[in-house]
């Protein structure tokens, strides 16, 4: 399997719009990996992962082939993670050519499905963009890929979830916009037979010690690694990466890779693609 991380920070980018702290004066200073866009990855080219505003951006600059996808899990209905009004692009005569007579099909929670459905319903053609309604712990199928949602410590009004995906003798899984897991979450992974060959986990707080509501930082990252290891879901084998940054983590991306390297884990930037 393989992931590319087209955009690795949390809403607000990295540099924020309106801010000159020293992380964001960093950023447009050295420029390069310190740049983040609103986080999206995208799995062996087929399965896009959220859909920011910032899309746009990943097709123009990160070798993103929009035109190609045919699949979107969403973790959860903020913006930084959603932005419906895109799907208007896919209308016909708005896209065009390969995608005539093709559906993009579209997978989140039904939370988050409301969410979307008030731009949605109106303004989106429904045979270029298809709506699938999930829930946590009910695996679905994507061709040959096993999808099973497990449900996120974050906003609950969009019952936010994240991602085991299975393909193959390949297991991932893509933990982002959630604290520290849930009691019924560590529950469920340790009745789950497989182990993961590749992690990517929350680390919206970076350097920031205890941070686990919600989002995660480096120290709760390195937490949820032992208890997987605990619970036979990791061990020495399994790659571990760090993803979803807030200028608000008090490190540069340079900073932050010395500091996780202390504990194996690797460091994402935009277009890092990873195969395991």
């Amino acid at each position: 399997m393989k992931i590319k991380f087209l955009g690795t920070a949390a809403a607000e980018g990295i540099p924020a719009l309106f801010c000159d702290c020293a992380v964001c004066q960093n950023a447009r200073k050295v420029g390069g990996k310190e740049i983040k866009t609103r986080s999206q990855a995208i799995v062996d080219d087929k399965i896009l992962i959220d859909f920011p505003a910032d899309t746009y951006m990943h097709a123009l600059y990160g070798g993103l082939d929009l035109v190609s996808v045919r699949h979107c899990i969403i973790t959860h209905g903020h913006m930084d993670h959603l932005y419906e009004r895109d799907f208007w692009c896919r209308n016909p005569g708005i896209g065009n050519g390969s995608v005539d007579g093709t559906v993009m099909d579209v997978y989140m929670t039904e939370a988050t499905r409301n969410i979307a459905s008030a731009y949605y319903e109106k303004q989106v053609d429904k045979d270029r963009v298809r709506l699938n309604t999930i829930k946590a712990y009910e695996p679905f199928e994507i061709e040959d890929y096993r999808i099973i949602p497990l449900r996120a410590y974050h906003d609950p009004s969009t019952e936010p979830v994240f991602y085991i995906i299975e393909h193959g003798e390949k297991t991932m899984l893509y933990a982002n916009d959630t604290g520290y897991f849930f009691d019924e979450v560590w529950e469920y992974l340790s009745k789950y037979e497989r182990q993961f060959d590749f992690v990517s986990l929350d680390c919206t707080g970076m350097m920031l010690e205890n941070y686990r509501h919600g989002h995660m930082g480096l120290t709760v990252d390195a937490e949820v690694v032992e208890k997987l290891r605990e619970i036979g879901r990791c061990d020495d084998n399994t790659v571990v990466y760090v993803n979803h940054f807030s200028h608000n983590g008090k490190a540069t991306h340079e900073e932050l890779v010395g500091h996780a390297a202390k504990y194996g884990f690797g460091v994402t930037y935009d277009g890092c693609e990873v195969e395991f």
